[in-house]
């Protein structure tokens, strides 16, 4: 039964966290979006290829962030003895 408290309280966790960044995420997009338009109008990062792509891939990247971070604790706890 520790275990199955142990995994509950990772997923409650989890779902608030996800709840929060449903809140934030429009800032970070727009955050994203300003940064993602500097950076092209600048003659410094746009000679590189891939940057701005990897700017706007950055929500997509955090919105999955908890939940590996969630399915690792969910694995570390269930193989613990």
């Amino acid at each position: 039964m520790h275990k199955i408290g142990q995994v509950i309280v990772v997923v409650v966790v989890m779902i608030a966290v996800y709840l929060i960044m449903l809140v934030v995420m429009p800032v970070i997009v727009d955050v994203v979006a300003t940064a993602n338009s500097t950076m092209n109008a600048s003659s410094n990062m746009s000679m590189y290829p891939g940057t701005s792509p990897a700017v706007v891939a950055t929500p997509w990247i955090l919105w999955f962030v908890p939940g590996v971070i969630g399915m690792i604790a969910v694995v570390v706890i269930l193989k613990n003895p």
